[in-house]
């Protein structure tokens, strides 16, 4: 498929209309329907619904708009990568970060890889199902996520390779100041903490490993819930509960003496930091940086 093609559709999407979207798309109206047609006759699909008046995009077409956005996003990306690698001269390297990953280690895992005056290096931060995604379509070179250790491993596709290159405890922290209160409404019976989504790694971790043990003793209250854990570590430190974040996040606060670990009395959760990439890859950038980060991190 031409890469014009995909930009061609996305416009049709964009106006609604045949001629609005040659508009967008810099090109008249003949040439753009004839574009079109033509895509039709490849695909052998119905790109422009011509039963009404004016014609626009075919319900098929709008079914995977999604997609098809996605598509064209990714698309951008690539060609401005890759323009900019030949405008530079630095070779590009993605990395999948989990949002955990990003905010408590982004600074020190970008310090590990950086090769000034030759790699330009983009994070990308994502849910951790999301991060094995891009890694399988190849659309990063590297993802890092968490594992945690009590759980067994799940065994590795053929086509990747991973490497163990630290390790992280979620701790629950609460701000310094309601952190008597808090564990005062614990021993009477009862825990406020700011939630994670059930669906999102971090909370899916704290109902297998945390709860099951609090619950026996006391009933938690969920005062909010949030997918990031700087929010998290924000809303604990203003005093509306207790939430577990990455300890790496909350050092600086527990040095300064903003935030209480209480770990001791509610638990952590040890994990293993996780790399992987594809077994096969031949990049330079791509090994480059790996051989950095399994020695640095």
């Amino acid at each position: 498929m031409r890469i014009d093609w995909i930009e061609d559709l996305v416009a049709l999407l964009d106006s609604g209309g045949v001629a609005d979207a040659a508009r967008l798309r810099n090109v008249t109206q003949p040439a753009f329907s004839r574009r079109i047609k033509v895509l039709e006759d490849v695909l052998g699909i119905e790109l422009i619904d011509r039963s009404v008046k004016p014609s626009g995009p075919s319900p098929i077409l709008r079914d995977r708009e999604t997609d098809l956005r996605k598509l064209a996003t990714e698309q951008r990306l690539l060609l401005s990568n890759m323009r900019q690698e030949h405008s530079t001269g630095l070779r590009q390297l993605v990395i999948a970060s989990q949002h955990a990953i990003t905010t408590s280690m982004g600074t020190q895992i970008i310090n590990s890889v950086a090769e000034p005056n030759r790699t330009h290096i983009r994070l990308r931060s994502a849910n951790r199902d999301e991060c094995e995604t891009l890694l399988i379509r190849r659309q990063v070179a590297i993802s890092l996520t968490y594992r945690i250790k009590a759980e067994p491993m799940v065994e590795l596709s053929a086509f990747l390779t991973e490497a163990v290159i630290g390790s992280e405890t979620l701790i629950p922290v609460c701000g310094a100041d309601h952190a008597d209160t808090e564990m005062n409404r614990f021993r009477a019976g009862t825990l406020r903490i700011i939630g994670y989504p059930a669906d999102v790694f971090l909370g899916a971790a704290i109902t297998r490993h945390v709860l099951p043990a609090i619950s026996g003793t006391c009933t938690v209250s969920v005062v909010t819930e949030t997918g990031l854990s700087t929010a998290a570590l924000q809303l604990s430190q203003s005093g509306l509960g207790v939430a577990w974040v990455p300890e790496a996040l909350a050092r600086p606060a527990l040095v300064r003496g903003e935030l209480t670990n209480l770990t001791n009395m509610l638990g952590g959760i040890d994990m293993d930091l996780v790399a992987q990439r594809w077994a096969t890859t031949t990049n330079s950038a791509t090994l480059d940086a790996w051989s950095r980060l399994t020695q640095a991190v």
